[in-house]
């Protein structure tokens, strides 16, 4: 005997119909059918008078309606609180400042029109403290780059690709040069992402790497910022291409710098084994479907080549 034989059961003996309970259930009429048959010929009895229109219970039926009705009664009931919970969930969320300003609105203003009574906390932060927090259960899932391969406590899943772009004021001498290294940036000062940034801790370790001399003279974690003192002329930044936006074309000069650094990529990282509720599993789907596959290749503009370089070039 199984559950979907008695809900089938408990359906047909409510409408008096096969038809009319296979329709309700969204299931084909001869599957309900086969659930009434194995019924009957588990506990060896008649459930319905099929001669009569509107079928009818024999007493038989009867008795086993009486006692199913509680138990498919307590079904509906779990199928609502699930349902409920699914709708009025709450879960904390992490991730870069850029990405909780830039990336993460449209996809949750999606999530939030299907489920407008779910409380999302959002916590902007770096790399470092994003992986502490889900490792410590204190957030549920955060969009970040991906865990050490070393640390078998958190899963990842790759939403899409970024590169390693130098961002200087508008006609810079380095954006006269045709192939920009590392070494070309120790003359210049640096503005760069705080420390548990992992692009900083990217850009610093290479630099250490070639054995060449840098000198910090800004810290943000906050790109816009950093935009805004690079256009100043204070410095020169070294940023993740995702934090570019096309009116930043009309204020700085960008240049790749994939021949120096690999790509690299964001994802949703959660801690493996935690439960995670209906509403963080939709939330999940919903986000992924609106931030996989995303580019950094800004529309209205050309990459023209330079070399071994790509510079970017507003239209």
């Amino acid at each position: 005997m199984e559950l979907r034989q008695l809900i089938s059961f408990y359906h047909v003996a409510r409408l008096r119909s096969v038809s009319k309970a296979a329709r309700t259930l969204e299931l084909g009429q001869p599957t309900v059918t086969t659930h009434l048959r194995k019924l009957e010929d588990e506990f060896d009895i008649v459930l319905f008078d099929r001669i009569k229109r509107p079928i009818q219970l024999t007493s038989e039926g009867s008795t086993l309606l009486e006692l199913v009705t509680p138990v498919i009664q307590a079904v509906d009931t779990l199928k609502t609180q699930m349902d409920y919970s699914e709708r009025r969930g709450s879960f904390v969320v992490g991730a870069y400042p850029d990405l909780v300003m830039h990336h993460l609105p449209p996809g949750i203003q999606v999530y939030r029109n299907s489920y407008p009574d779910v409380r999302i906390q959002l916590m902007a932060r770096p790399y470092t403290p994003l992986l502490r927090l889900v490792k410590s259960g204190e957030i549920d899932l955060a969009f970040c780059a991906p865990p050490p391969i070393d640390d078998a406590s958190l899963e990842f899943r790759e939403l899409f690709k970024f590169d390693i772009v130098l961002m200087t004021p508008l006609n810079h001498p380095l954006l006269q040069r045709t192939n920009i290294m590392l070494s070309d940036l120790s003359p210049w000062p640096l503005i760069l992402s705080g420390p548990e940034s992992l692009t900083r801790q990217k850009v610093e370790q290479e630099l250490r790497d070639r054995g060449v001399s840098w000198d910090v003279v800004l810290s943000l974690d906050d790109t816009e910022s950093i935009k805004r003192y690079v256009e100043t002329g204070m410095g020169i930044a070294v940023c993740a291409d995702f934090t570019l936006h096309q009116q930043d074309l009309n204020r700085l000069g960008v240049v790749r710098l994939d021949h120096v650094f690999e790509s690299s990529v964001i994802g949703i990282c959660t801690l493996k084994g935690k439960f995670l509720g209906q509403a963080v599993r939709n939330f999940i789907d919903v986000l992924s479907d609106e931030m996989r596959g995303f580019h950094a290749n800004l529309v209205g503009c050309d990459i023209i080549e330079v070399g071994s370089q790509a510079k970017v070039k507003a239209n």
